[in-house]
């Protein structure tokens, strides 16, 4: 059963820096539920794209893969096409956990859990790449080459999925702050989290993500999910 996450539901005298350690794996699904508006549209968007897009015998690379929601999503989407679904992450809890639910479930294509920084990651043959809130965690200064990486690991006709936490104004944040306090989460839990992020996580504006994704090749880029201040962008090679 998944954990609530109550991770920042006590005063803090000194706030940590951002982890994706143990204690976020365990309550991981009902954060990122309660905490990234239309979570299940862009799972569910995932899904259509890569039934448009995944092609046989390709690969598929999940980055910043966390629990593997969207290898999850894609293997089942598109059934047993002979695929490698390469699920990438530098957090080994996370992996650990998705190890364990591998061992409960049969998939049609092999899911591959694999520790690894993005920045480092030589991709290839992928006709799917999927980032899905994990570019803005890396120091700005790499982001365009990993784009790069991406771009050269893609077959033609493939599709490049990146949802991003995008920089916005005061107000669109303000309303942000209000859905999660919707969701649950006091002032204190939403103030205390947004401390803990403040050096880790880097957003970009939209703006400067399409701009980088044409720089490195991609002709077509389209925005096809925005809530807020968070975005998810479909590029096509």
């Amino acid at each position: 059963m998944t954990k609530k996450d109550q991770l920042f539901s006590e005063p803090y005298t000194q706030i940590k820096a951002f982890a994706f350690d143990e204690k976020v794996v365990k309550v991981f699904p009902d954060m990122i539920k309660r905490s990234v508006p239309g979570y299940d549209t862009i799972l569910k968007g995932i899904a259509m794209l890569a039934m448009k897009y995944v092609q046989p015998n390709t690969k598929v690379y999940d980055l910043g893969a966390s629990l593997g929601a969207v290898s999850l999503t894609v293997d089942q989407a598109v059934g047993a096409q002979n695929l490698e679904i390469m699920a990438v992450d530098n957090s080994a809890p996370m992996l650990t956990g998705l190890h364990a639910k591998l061992d409960d479930i049969n998939v049609n294509n092999r899911v591959v859990p694999t520790l690894c920084d993005v920045a480092a990651l030589t991709l290839s043959g992928a006709s799917l790449v999927v980032s899905n809130f994990t570019l803005q965690f890396m120091p700005r200064n790499s982001r365009t080459q990993v784009c790069q990486n991406i771009y050269q690991g893609m077959v033609d006709g493939a599709a490049f999925v990146l949802s991003e936490k995008v920089l916005s104004s005061e107000l669109l944040i303000d309303f942000y702050h209000g859905y999660k306090k919707v969701n649950g989460y006091s002032d204190m839990e939403i103030s205390q989290k947004r401390q803990a992020l403040e050096d880790s996580l880097k957003p970009d504006s939209l703006q400067d993500w399409i701009e980088r994704l044409h720089e490195v090749g991609f002709q077509q880029v389209e925005v096809w999910f925005r809530a807020f201040n968070f975005v998810s962008l479909v590029a096509i090679k």
